[in-house]
């Protein structure tokens, strides 16, 4: 990393912080360990899935998208068939008036897209602008 690449020093401080703020978060919010560490598997699921999806989406050069698409098409194929069908049954419980959501449960969808978005950026970033 260049000296002069502030871009890249500026995304990985202020994500790392801003990660390290989220989990700390959680640490006050939850007081059983188990539910924690649920909750922190669930935010590295997040890191994980934004990982893999901005390594699919800012490839370095002509070979590596041409590799790339081959596995997009893979994992497209498995979203829309399965993921989707399965996204139908969530998605009804969430607008049903019926069913409430529970605070642990919208706690930890909005961390595991927090995560999904912090890592995704930083892949992305780095991809793009790393010498």
């Amino acid at each position: 990393m260049k000296i002069g690449n502030y871009k890249l020093a500026f995304t990985a401080l202020s994500t790392g912080l801003l990660g390290s703020v989220l989990l700390s978060l959680v640490k006050l919010l939850e007081s059983d360990p188990r539910t924690y560490l649920i909750t922190y598997l669930i935010c590295t699921a997040g890191v994980i899935l934004g990982w893999l999806i901005g390594i699919l989406t800012t490839p370095y050069d002509a070979a590596d998208q041409k590799k790339l698409e081959n596995f997009s098409k893979m994992v497209g194929t498995f979203l829309s068939g399965y993921v989707l069908s399965k996204f139908d049954r969530v998605l009804e419980r969430v607008i049903n008036p019926e069913h409430e959501m529970s605070e642990l449960f919208a706690l930890r969808t909005l961390l595991f897209f927090c995560f999904f978005g912090l890592s995704w950026i930083v892949v992305f970033v780095f991809r793009q602008y790393a010498d």
